[in-house]
């Protein structure tokens, strides 16, 4: 199976019990093996299960399945690590990684340092608010050897970084050699405006030649235009540029992002001619 580039090799993880699509535990464990088996599978990565409901998922998973699972810590610090004992415990699953939000507070780097302390031996990746401040979180991210993670749209206009905003959480990222993933937002492989909801939205492909771009290098102005470039041609004349090497690079940058669906971004490569 080839899914075309190594700057697409598990970009996507399986984020479907989450909102919008909000599928029920039974549908989406159904659901991602057929993923894992299908043709475009090179690209599926991760189950992402908020850590509160593994054990609901524990209960539903079928005895001969095995997971590779990353759980999202909505319900706290002890929630987590409650539920990473539950995984260690289960043979099925292997809990590759952990996505953490920072409580609020009135000083976001103290915040994280917080976080860090309490994380486990495993690869994280801590959210960063857009906030004043973050670039300091970042860097107590950055010292202590984790990742970062930015929400990239979300129900409102102003839950969407703007290509400048994206643009600089990158190239940041890149500079202090932290990865990173992102998650909302991320549906389409070019940046559009959805006609559901008349947002502009992010493009993955977007993302992903932008971080070459940041590794490479390049300067802010040319990483902020490949996040806001809107047609595939000049995205397509980019792509074509960028070596295996290069693109394994750039994904221990950019590591992926969740999607409540699978299909989409697989339909928008395909389109493209990139599948």
């Amino acid at each position: 199976m080839s899914v075309g580039s190594a700057l697409f090799t598990a970009i996507v993880d399986d984020a479907a019990l989450f909102p919008p699509g909000s599928a029920s535990m039974p549908d989406a464990l159904a659901a991602h093996p057929h993923h894992k088996r299908a043709l475009y599978a090179g690209l599926v990565g991760r189950f992402l299960c908020p850590a509160s409901r593994l054990s609901e998922l524990i209960e539903v998973l079928p005895e001969d399945h095995e997971l590779a699972l990353g759980l999202i810590a909505d319900s706290g610090s002890d929630g987590l690590g409650e539920a990473l004992r539950l995984g260690q415990q289960d043979h099925r699953l292997n809990v590759e990684a952990v996505e953490v939000r920072p409580p609020d507070g009135p000083d976001l780097t103290e915040s994280v340092q917080r976080v860090l302390e309490t994380l486990p031996p495993m690869l994280a990746f801590v959210e960063l608010p857009r906030v004043p401040g973050w670039t300091g979180a970042l860097d107590a991210i950055a010292a202590a050897g984790r990742g970062a993670k930015l929400r990239t749209g979300g129900l409102r206009a102003d839950a969407f970084p703007t290509p400048a905003e994206l643009a600089t959480f990158v190239r940041a990222c890149v500079e202090r050699d932290v990865p990173f993933k992102c998650t909302a937002g991320l549906h389409r492989a070019i940046r559009h405006r959805d006609e559901s909801t008349g947002f502009v939205q992010h493009g993955f492909f977007n993302l992903a030649l932008a971080t070459h771009a940041a590794v490479l290098g390049e300067d802010a102005a040319t990483v902020t235009a490949l996040i806001a470039e809107e047609q595939a041609a000049p995205l397509l004349s980019t792509y074509e540029q960028v070596s295996d090497h290069e693109a394994r690079r750039t994904r221990g940058a950019f590591v992926g992002f969740g999607s409540c669906s699978i299909l989409e971004p697989v339909d928008d490569l395909t389109r493209l001619g990139l599948l």
